[in-house]
């Protein structure tokens, strides 16, 4: 009786853990990154991304692993996972004990009641759970992940959980690639670093903790990146059948590497007892070379919410900053007022030799989409002569209206039905002259 009550008892825990996760793996394809080919469903059998794609405004979408055509159809490398379990860990990074590469997960099932698709674009978040045995360890693997609308990152949360009979030591997880392609180019830059400030930051010594690995073209830049404080990133030559930078010691690899190659990003867990778990959040991300900075900050924002932030990058910190919302650079320290100035200008090398008879057009701009923001300096909300405009959110710096010494620029205020002209070598209103 005692047996069949434990064997109803655990049929019901199964059931009810299993039953919280409702739906099928789906298409990830934000419109920014995509994992597969688009119409094939993104997550594999070992529970990991497919292929990774992102979106470039000028080459469609560019592939971010390599496509071994020696295959037909084409193996289209997804993205690696290794699990290592047991054996000396009293060094934290090592591939002692038992390793299983891409191991593949059964019992699987998937949470996609988070996830959403309309117009063919996927965002939200989907779960992926299954078992793996490595040796005589048995896991349960649970991979999460979530990207939003307009994001070029995915966010994933690894949890693994003990699910057998005995304690799991030295346990420890790669993801990576075996043989990276980055666009176009097969011999990308890879730089070993971390995040600082919200910006990539490359090591200064190879024996350096790196939890960030920025990959770079010409064209185009990938982060992979952890908060977790037992990383570290490695690199290598590229193999078809195995990641070789799994194998190498991230404390000896090069800060800045160029070559046909492998990389991965390495994390120690904490040894977990029978029915205990252990999980790290990592992002992986990719954008045109352009705009990579600002993927990265995004990134580093995401990862850590409730840090003190630089909103508009001007060195004060927010809590510091009277006003952290407006863009620009130190100067902008103290708040300082803020102005709608029309985006149409002219130009004029002469000063103070503004017409407003021949200014109809500029002095006759009324609708809001014809203004931006800007800031000037001053002890009244309305700009005078003295005054300096020291940013201008739609003509930020270096553009020739800031850091031009050729001549002025002029252009109408618009709450105050003026027109100011600003000298363009350092900002400074020299004359101002108001609308009939």
């Amino acid at each position: 009786m005692r047996r069949y009550l434990f064997l109803s008892l655990s049929l019901f825990s199964f059931f009810n853990v299993f039953s919280q996760f409702t739906g099928t793996n789906k298409v990830i394809n934000n419109g920014n990154m995509r994992f597969g080919d688009g119409t094939e469903l993104s997550i594999t059998v070992s529970g990991t991304l497919k292929q990774p794609f992102y979106l470039s405004s000028d080459n469609g979408w560019r592939q971010l692993t390599y496509t071994d055509i020696r295959f037909a159809p084409p193996n289209k490398y997804p993205l690696d996972c290794t699990f290592g379990v047991g054996g000396n860990g009293t060094d934290e990074w090592n591939i002692n004990g038992v390793m299983i590469s891409n191991p593949i997960l059964t019992l699987t099932v998937f949470d996609s009641s988070g996830f959403n698709i309309s117009g063919g674009i996927g965002t939200g978040v989907i779960k992926v759970k299954g078992e793996i045995t490595v040796g005589t360890s048995q896991l349960e693997i649970i991979n999460t992940y979530s990207i939003g609308a307009g994001d070029n990152f995915i966010k994933v949360t690894t949890s693994i959980e003990n699910i057998g009979a005995t304690a799991i030591t030295n346990l420890r997880y790669w993801v990576g690639t075996r043989d990276d392609y980055v666009g176009g180019t097969d011999e990308p830059i890879k730089e070993r670093g971390n995040l600082v400030g919200g910006s990539f930051q490359k090591l200064t010594t190879i024996t350096e903790r790196s939890s960030a690995l920025r990959i770079l073209t010409v064209d185009e830049g990938i982060l992979f990146f952890t908060k977790s404080t037992n990383s570290n990133t490695s690199v290598a030559d590229f193999d078809f059948v195995y990641n070789v930078s799994e194998t190498v010691t991230p404390s000896t690899v090069s800060i800045t590497t160029t070559n046909d190659g492998s990389y991965s990003l390495y994390v120690r867990l904490q040894d977990i007892a029978v029915g205990e778990s252990d999980s790290f959040i990592w992002y992986y991300a990719a954008s045109a070379l352009d705009e990579l900075g600002d993927v990265i900050k995004d990134v580093a924002d995401a990862s850590c919410p409730t840090c003190i932030k630089d909103t508009d990058d001007d060195g004060i910190l927010d809590p510091d900053d009277i006003c952290p919302y407006a863009p620009g650079v130190s100067i902008l320290n103290g708040c300082p007022w803020s102005v709608n100035v029309s985006n149409n200008y002219k130009s004029t090398t002469v000063s103070n030799s503004v017409e407003i008879a021949d200014e109809l057009f500029i002095c006759s701009l009324i609708n809001p989409n014809y203004y931006n923001i800007a800031y000037h300096t001053g002890t009244s909300e309305e700009p005078v002569i003295g005054n300096f405009i020291i940013y201008n959110n739609s003509y930020p710096s270096p553009h020739s209206l800031l850091n031009d010494n050729k001549g002025f620029a002029f252009m109408k205020l618009r709450d105050y039905n003026k027109i100011i002209e600003v000298r363009k070598s350092d900002g400074e209103i020299v004359a101002i002259y108001t609308c009939n």
